[in-house]
């Protein structure tokens, strides 16, 4: 492939229309897709996957590319997406806003509401997805940003655009503890870049900048068993009723918060190969859940899984043996 990224075409089998739509069914989620003009359809995929981290790499025929309501209906996501343009031009619709990609430009979508993709010429492009609760903002906040364009060119563009571009370039050659260890700063840059966003409207609306001052508190209290809605609200001088009226504008409740971020955090840290001998325990006790029990139950009602099995589905070496039970792990690492 020609271009600014040095990126060489991808190899193999064409997918024709049908084959597409199945695919992108597959890999991303279900998609009205349709192509543009009179030549054949045809399209080319390639998938690195790193925890819950996924990076494609695209190339394919002029089309148009829906998430219906309907589609959002018949099947919920949780799914982000990150699109990067690589060769061509991308439009991107969601949330009432239109952002045109050009080479080098990246936009976020989310796959829990209805967007629109147009790619009026032949198109090359890198895809992120990763489940919504790693960007650590309610679903509304990242609405605010969503169908916006990051140009390459902006200050935070020179550096998050290229970090991506070569992590994707990368990725394959560094398995293990290194390549999600460059995963999460890619995360991390991701969330840099929409924070920056997003402050450019909480500035101008004060229960707005409230609202992320009261996130940024329960972010940095998650480790204490004891946050409670009275310690936020002291914290910041307000009442605990005026708390629960910032949360409940945005749809979540506070102690739905504090759960959903510490459990998201646990999440990431059983996936990370890095951390991988240490107790289950320890790693939900370092973000203020120290009942064993009572998390191993939470964890499976959130994510459909044991605090094991997640452990187990997501390890980066084959399993050598059948994992003991939450009961009998949790338990040993507090002896």
């Amino acid at each position: 492939m020609a271009g600014n990224f040095d990126f060489p075409p991808l190899e193999g089998p064409t997918h024709g229309i049908a084959a597409w739509r199945r695919e992108v069914a597959t890999s991303f989620v279900p998609l009205d897709v349709h192509p543009l003009g009179d030549a054949p359809f045809w399209a080319r995929s390639s998938r690195i996957d790193v925890g819950e981290v996924s990076v494609f790499r695209i190339e394919h025929a002029p089309s148009v590319v829906a998430r219906t309501p309907k589609l959002v209906r018949r099947s919920p996501s949780d799914l982000i997406k990150v699109s990067l343009q690589l060769e061509g031009e991308e439009l991107i619709e969601q949330d009432g806003r239109v952002a045109l990609l050009h080479a080098g430009d990246l936009a976020i979508y989310d796959t829990s509401r209805p967007y629109a993709l147009r790619f009026d010429g032949s198109t090359s492009l890198l895809v992120f997805t990763f489940p919504h609760g790693y960007l650590d903002i309610p679903r509304d906040e990242l609405a605010a940003v969503t169908a916006t364009a990051f140009a390459l060119e902006s200050p935070l563009g020179r550096v998050v655009n290229p970090f991506l571009v070569g992590l994707a370039h990368s990725l394959s050659e560094l398995p293990g503890a290194n390549g999600q260890r460059l995963a999460r700063t890619g995360l991390d840059l991701l969330m840099t870049l929409v924070s920056t966003q997003l402050q450019q409207g909480v500035q101008r609306d004060p229960r707005r900048q409230l609202l992320h001052e009261l996130l940024a508190t329960i972010d940095r209290m998650l480790d204490d068993p004891s946050l409670s809605p009275a310690a936020i609200a002291a914290a910041h001088f307000i009442s605990t009723r005026h708390l629960h009226a910032v949360f409940a504008e945005h749809g979540i409740t506070v102690a739905g918060w504090i759960r959903e971020r510490r459990l998201e955090h646990i999440r990431r840290d059983l996936a990370d190969a890095s951390i991988a001998d240490q107790p289950i325990a320890r790693i939900a006790a370092r973000w203020g859940l120290v009942n064993p029990a009572h998390f191993s139950r939470l964890f499976r009602t959130t994510f459909g899984q044991s605090p094991s099995e997640y452990r187990a589905s997501t390890s980066l070496e084959p399993a050598s043996a059948p994992a003991p039970t939450d009961e009998h792990r949790l338990a040993s690492s507090l002896r």
